[in-house]
């Protein structure tokens, strides 16, 4: 499998540079094309409580386009992957993670941005039915938000936001999570100085559910304060607490949450840098997926269900530092908590044969909650042998406690890869 791997690699390179022959040449190009070969051993790979080995190859070939023009900037990316498992092969992919945008300042006093996504991916076998773990679930995920502001280099400024995206799986067993999103959000922000400014304004979020009868349609109104702080040239801090009410279903139940994110890093005069992340999160943030904490090719924070009085929290720990000039090392551990509370008389399922949505009712109508826990450790190495040639391996152990929605496991994964990139 490793062996057709590189050969389709090697093949896909070829196909790539007679494209663009001018690509290593030209020394103002804003391009640059960087191919990988990625291979992961994992000792869990079904995330569940009896383990079932498997090697899984990631071919991918990502190109990038960054360019400042005057006052515009422009951006995009655009990468494609080959994902083939060894035991497994029915779950055998092709990923695609497209994105483009654009800012731009205009007038005396005026910023504007625009950037869109479509992200195809297999969903992660944890995210699966315990008892269907090898579903081919594919998910598709499309976005187009943008922002404009009044006041840049002020004291007071104000931002406006606003967001679409939707999210379809392939499976039918999955259509009761499809959704339609659209947000809009406004911000007073207060700049104490140029290192420093608070925010703070509504935010509206609606979220409709096609081919779910339980739920249908989501309104999330937050009122959202936000901090960011360059404390020195070593150090930065990025915070958002939202104060959310949500109303869900025909009923018109309420939820009320405290969600946010939180990211410092800091890299003293040492070798070492240190970063923290924090996020609380219902099913309803759509930043879960840009903040979401990924080491060797696993998401080690998804949300496994629509309940919207699920809220997921999570504590990320990291440290790296050089070793030479060419060789960096890290260390990571990464908390999860889930916990649900589940104050409803109706639930929700889907048939597998033929997937039409059926409710069924609770005997017991009494509120009920359940929680578990997923912690990993993890620890990389990458060396950079040329400027355009890198080579990184990782060792990751995970742990999950078990409650009504996710079993208990266990598990360790070894994964190594190499990337060329072109870049004038």
């Amino acid at each position: 499998m490793a062996t057709r791997a590189v050969a389709w690699a090697a093949s896909a390179a070829c196909v790539v540079l007679a494209a663009v022959p001018s690509v290593g040449y030209a020394e103002d190009d804003p391009l640059s094309l960087t191919l990988s070969q990625n291979l992961r051993r994992d000792s869990n790979l079904l995330r569940s409580t009896n383990a079932r080995s498997d090697t899984v190859s990631t071919t991918a070939v990502q190109g990038n386009f960054s360019k400042v023009y005057g006052r515009q900037a422009y951006r995009a990316s655009a990468r494609f992957a080959r994902v083939r498992y060894d035991q497994f092969n029915q779950l055998d992919n092709d990923a695609k993670d497209l994105s483009a945008s654009a800012s731009s300042e205009f007038a005396s006093n005026w910023i504007a941005s625009l950037n869109a996504s479509n992200t195809t991916s297999l969903n992660a076998p944890q995210d699966n039915p315990v008892n269907n773990r090898l579903l081919r679930n594919v998910r598709h995920y499309r976005n187009v938000g943008g922002t404009v502001q009044y006041g840049n280099g002020g004291t007071w400024a104000v931002l406006g936001t606003f967001d679409n995206n939707r999210q379809n799986y392939s499976e039918d067993l999955f259509q009761f999570q499809n959704s339609q999103q659209s947000s809009q959000g406004l911000r007073l922000i207060y700049n104490a100085s140029d290192l420093l400014n608070f925010g703070v304004g509504p935010r509206w979020v609606r979220t409709k559910y096609p081919n779910n009868s339980t739920i249908r349609e989501a309104k999330d109104k937050n009122l959202d304060f936000t901090v960011n702080w360059q404390v020195t040239g070593l150090s930065s801090l990025n915070a958002l607490l939202s104060r959310r009410e949500s109303e869900q279903g025909f009923n018109g139940r309420r939820v009320n949450a405290v969600t946010g994110s939180l990211g410092w890093g800091y890299t003293p005069r040492g070798r070492i840098s240190y970063g923290v992340n924090l996020t609380r999160a219902t099913n309803a943030d759509r930043f879960q997926d840009a903040q979401a904490f990924t080491f060797i090719n696993n998401n080690l924070r998804s949300v496994q269900n629509v309940a919207l009085d699920t809220i997921t929290t999570s504590l990320n720990l990291s440290a790296s530092a050089p070793i030479t000039g060419k060789v960096s090392t890290g260390l990571s551990y990464g908390f999860t908590r889930y916990e649900q509370n589940n104050a409803r008389d109706r639930s929700v399922t889907t048939l597998v044969n033929t997937g039409q949505q059926v409710d069924f009712f609770n005997t017991n109508a009494s509120s009920s909650s359940s929680n578990s826990r997923l912690q990993s450790l993890s620890w990389s190495t990458n060396y950079a042998a040329y400027r355009w040639l890198g080579v990184n391996c990782s060792l990751q152990f995970y742990k999950q406690s078990a409650d009504v929605n996710r079993p208990r496991y266990n598990g360790h994964a070894v994964d190594c890869g190499a990337n060329v990139t072109l870049d004038p």
